[in-house]
């Protein structure tokens, strides 16, 4: 037959650790996207996030002038069930439209 020697072909596989900052990067973005996840979520969801709304709604029982239309609460016209005769105040309510505070 043939005098040649058996050749062998060597096939040699080499397992290198990964560096483990690719690792804790990985882990603190899965946390970061989650954290902005359960923030979108608590906060309305993303209709209210995405919404191109611009009015500004405050609670009647605050105190405060929520819609800058330059009366707060009681005085504000939003806050009754009747604008037009301030009748049926709830402090429930939200200060919606400025236009009327006048």
């Amino acid at each position: 037959m043939d005098d040649k020697p058996n050749e062998k072909t060597e096939i040699k596989v080499v397992l290198e650790p990964q560096d483990s900052t690719s690792k804790y990067i990985l882990v603190a973005l899965i946390l970061v996207l989650s954290g902005l996840l359960f923030a979108i979520l608590a906060g309305g969801g993303a209709e209210k996030l995405l919404s191109s709304d611009n009015e500004t709604i405050g609670n009647c029982g605050d105190g405060l002038d929520n819609d800058n239309g330059g009366k707060a609460d009681r005085d504000d016209p939003d806050c009754y069930a009747n604008p037009t005769s301030l009748d049926g105040y709830d402090p429930n309510r939200t200060e919606a439209n400025r236009d009327n505070d006048l």
